[in-house]
């Protein structure tokens, strides 16, 4: 499901299938995605609450139309949590108030995971910021987990991304060794459970190697801390100018 033109992305496809089907063994109700490529909010984070998602998946010429139903309920009880937490984040929603026009549009940082999952699942859609503290970022993670956890469903948490964007001269950002680094030491966190390492980066550092992944990562790394999940299937591979890593947790 990826076209970068000569690239090989069969590695990149075999470890996101295992990754889903490492997830779908645990038979989630409901999924949270946290893309960088949704609604982009200067300084804050978003919670959205339109009753249904969807879009379509292109590849080449095949063209895949997707939808699914939000779980309102579990969105409420996140926007709540950080809301009463004081975290910069802000509830949307799009078209209508409500009914079938109310419907998020979905980009390819929530439909490719999603695609993978293949599960009739629920939908939450929740929105980093890159202007906020880190700090909250993680805490907002805590408030996903808290909010899952008191649910009565199985909630799934999928932070999408790609990772260093610089790998390449002939990329759109040309190159920088700090995508490689950048990548190794993310692969290495992941790995050893040390997530918390990521705060230990410099915004130069971060700036320099072009990831997607940050931002949402910290998301992550604050759910795991509220929760018990244990890292259960992870690769890695770069075909192309930017890398990709597909982990679960279970």
């Amino acid at each position: 499901m990826f076209n970068e033109g000569k690239a090989d992305f069969s590695d990149v496809t075999r470890g996101m299938r295992k990754a889903a089907s490492v997830v779908n063994g645990a038979s989630p109700q409901t999924v949270v995605v946290a893309s960088p490529h949704n609604l982009r909010i200067d300084g804050k984070m978003a919670v959205v609450r339109t009753e249904f998602c969807g879009g379509r998946l292109e590849e080449g010429k095949i063209a895949l139309p997707l939808a699914w139903k939000c779980d309102l309920d579990l969105a409420g009880s996140i926007f709540r949590l950080a809301t009463d937490r004081g975290l910069p984040v802000v509830s949307v929603n799009y078209g209508t108030s409500g009914g079938p026009e109310s419907r998020m549009p979905l980009d390819w940082g929530t439909l490719v995971p999603l695609w993978f999952l293949r599960r009739r699942v629920k939908v939450v859609l929740v929105t980093p910021s890159r202007e906020i503290p880190w700090k909250d970022l993680a805490s907002m993670g805590h408030c996903i987990a808290e909010a899952a956890r008191a649910s009565s469903r199985r909630v799934a948490f999928v932070a999408s991304a790609d990772q260093g964007h610089a790998h390449l001269r002939s990329g759109p950002y040309g190159f920088d060794r700090a995508s490689e680094e950048y990548d190794g030491k993310m692969l290495s966190a992941v790995r050893a459970g040390k997530l918390e390492r990521l705060l230990s980066f410099s915004p130069e550092f971060v700036e320099s190697a072009k990831p997607d992944s940050f931002w949402q990562t910290l998301i992550l790394l604050g759910a795991l801390r509220a929760s018990k999940l244990k890292l259960a299937a992870c690769s890695y591979s770069c075909p192309t100018y930017f890398g990709l890593l597909s982990a679960a947790y279970v």
